[in-house]
């Protein structure tokens, strides 16, 4: 989350939202949970002629701030580009993207020690499927490193704080039991 100054008294503050994907044979759907105040007319779906939907938002928040996110991902080759559909409903934005009938590969039989040059098609999908569901993966687990980090660092100081607090503590209580006649 970063707020990037835009003009003399303009703020925009970047948010990541939580989105989910669900997979079938005949479709896709991005499911993306977008904050309070954001409407369907601050969205802006996009697809561009290499394959890359591109979904964007801009809501202000009050005179001096808004909230602003991009969100990218590949679609699948087999999906119909001309059929995506958007539906936004109770703050969660909805992306529908058919995909054409999976194509009925004979199985080819393989003499013992020759394999087929062939590849499935469906496991292409499924390994760009994979691909993408990793790649947001790993970027949700660097956003959650990288708070833990911070949260790590500051209860690391503190306790750092305590032990020393303590150690000096002991050592005063020391000084003054050896100092005072007994």
């Amino acid at each position: 989350m970063a707020v990037v100054m835009e003009g003399p008294t303009q703020f925009y503050e970047e948010i990541e939202p939580f989105c989910r994907w669900r997979r079938t044979e005949d479709v896709d759907i991005v499911e993306l949970h977008l904050p309070p105040g954001l409407k369907k007319e601050h969205l802006k779906i996009q697809i561009n002629n290499n394959g890359i939907l591109t979904i964007t938002g801009c809501c202000p928040v009050d005179q001096t701030k808004s909230i602003k996110f991009r969100k990218e991902t590949k679609v699948a080759k087999n999906c119909r580009r001309n059929e995506i559909r958007a539906k936004f409903s109770k703050g969660v934005l909805y992306v529908t993207m058919p995909k054409t009938s999976p194509l009925v590969v004979a199985p080819s039989v393989a003499s013992k020690g020759n394999t087929s040059g062939t590849q499935d098609r469906k496991a292409d999908n499924d390994t760009s499927n994979i691909a993408k569901c990793a790649s947001e993966f790993h970027s949700k687990v660097g956003f959650l490193r990288q708070r833990l980090w911070r949260k790590t660092v500051v209860e690391g100081v503190a306790a750092v704080v305590v032990v020393a607090a303590a150690v000096v503590g002991t050592v005063k209580a020391y000084q003054y039991f050896m100092a005072s006649p007994v």
